[in-house]
């Protein structure tokens, strides 16, 4: 006997299931990421009570955990390097096959020792990849249909975006914007169930607070527009330079063949170590400098140091191709940049009500849709996170700028560069091995020659 709306029941049942199990792994992938962040200050400061060998302390951290979580990428699950998101949106459009499961302790275990030990590198990657495959896991076991498996993938990539910002409605519209472009009924019904409980898991967990808390200042005067929108413009440079340095360094890694990944990722961690001995505050995730940003903690020379360090430290991390994600190192940039862009614009321009705080919120967002072109996701994200719901006018009018700018500028999306080059080496790697004809030769020759020909 067949139940009446079967397919209803089958979806939703797999997207509670997925949900629960987002909830738990991505909560506790972000709660022991939040301890890591306390266990590397704290190491530091103990590190500067011995200046003289102290320093060595976080450098050997920065080397030791992008060494094991590059070896665990490169031994375990090569396609868990870097975001994932890319490869979750290639799956969805049958460019690619779902990962194998051995990406999910890989993804966990090597994004807590990436970012752990201090890489700029953001958590919602490895969730996200992570959501995606244990949906693909549990629909596979219920539902034995294709379509049905992929919508409650995109779905689990939603959620574990929610699940690492808390930000369940962000999280629905980056499945809608961004990862599928589509509002599919069937795809609706899973999202908003898998990410509804996923992050009702996380918050039972870890507490149900905003990421951010941000002081509101005082309500944007509507004629204060044309500042944000300046605003969004020049983002739109800095998320089209911000595009070109990531996509520059994995390119010319790419040409290092001489050295392994392995040294390479360690090369890279322990620079950011030593980063972390002299500016202890800007590696990491970001989500703590963050706040101390949006509380108005720094100005003028320190927030430009601040926006260079992450301008240069993120794109370098994300280089070692250890799983980490791009989306909370765009929101520092951002929120530095919008700080850094309200104190110069007062210092030359005097204009009372402007907010530094109002102008780093609206970084985020602006940033955000010029390097990732999902404006709404963007949007809604930092709306989420930051509670500063009474600027959404600056925030979609600086978004737009930031946009056109980086359109104007020719810059493509960084996930369509990133699934562009990850599909390229995956060709790559998959041609078939061919050796050319021998050429005819004596059947003696020298041990030089036999030597070569062997190596050919």
């Amino acid at each position: 006997m067949k139940l009446p709306n079967q397919r209803v029941i089958r979806i939703s049942f797999a997207s509670v299931l997925a949900g629960l199990s987002i909830g738990l792994v991505g909560g506790a992938f972000r709660g022991i990421l939040i301890a890591a962040e306390g266990w590397r200050e704290a190491l530091i400061g103990w590190a500067h009570a011995s200046p003289r060998v102290g320093w060595l302390a976080p450098i050997a951290l920065g080397l030791a955990g992008a060494a094991v979580a590059r070896v665990l990428v490169v031994q375990f699950a090569p396609s868990a390097e870097g975001s994932g998101i890319q490869r979750v949106e290639a799956v969805f459009n049958g460019d690619v096959k779902p990962a194998p499961n051995s990406i999910l302790p890989v993804k966990f275990f090597g994004g807590i020792f990436a970012m752990g030990s201090g890489l700029a590198l953001g958590r919602e990657g490895p969730t996200v990849q992570m959501g995606a495959t244990l949906s693909w896991l549990i629909s596979r076991w219920l539902t034995k249909d294709d379509q049905d498996s992929n919508i409650i993938g995109a779905a689990g990539a939603g959620a574990g975006l929610a699940v690492a910002f808390n930000t369940p409605i962000g999280g629905s519209v980056f499945v809608f914007e961004e990862l599928t472009g589509s509002f599919r009924p069937w795809l609706m019904v899973s999202t908003l169930a898998t990410t509804l409980v996923a992050v009702w898991i996380m918050r039972w967990m870890l507490g149900n607070a905003l990421d951010f808390s941000v002081e509101k200042v005082s309500l944007t005067q509507v004629s204060r527009v044309g500042p944000f929108l300046a605003l969004g413009g020049m983002l739109g440079v800095v998320g089209a330079a911000y595009n070109a340095l990531n996509v520059g360094l994995l390119r010319l890694t790419d040409r290092l063949p001489m050295l392994s990944s392995i040294n390479r990722a360690a090369i890279i961690g322990a620079t950011v170590g030593l980063v972390a001995w002299f500016l202890p505050a800007t590696v990491g995730g970001g989500e703590t400098l963050t706040q101390a940003i949006l509380a108005g903690r720094y100005a003028g020379a320190a927030l430009l140091a601040i926006w260079l360090v992450r301008l240069l430290l993120a794109p370098w991390s994300y280089a070692a191709g250890t799983p980490g994600g791009l989306f909370a190192p765009l929101l520092v940039l951002g929120a530095s940049s919008g700080a850094l862009f309200a104190e110069v614009l007062h210092h030359c321009l005097p204009l009372p009500g402007l907010s530094p705080i109002a102008f780093a919120v609206v970084g985020m967002a602006a940033l955000f849709s010029a390097s990732v072109r999902a404006p709404l996701t963007g949007i809604v994200l930092t709306v989420e996170m930051t509670g500063r719901g009474d600027l959404t006018l600056s925030l979609l009018g600086a978004s737009l700028m930031a946009m056109l700018v980086a359109m104007l500028l020719k810059s493509e999306p960084i996930y369509e560069t990133l699934k562009r080059r990850m599909l390229k080496r995956q060709a790559i790697a998959d041609l078939p091995i061919t050796r050319p004809a021998k050429e005819e030769r004596p059947s003696q020759g020298t041990a030089n020659e036999q030597k070569v020909e062997a190596g050919s």
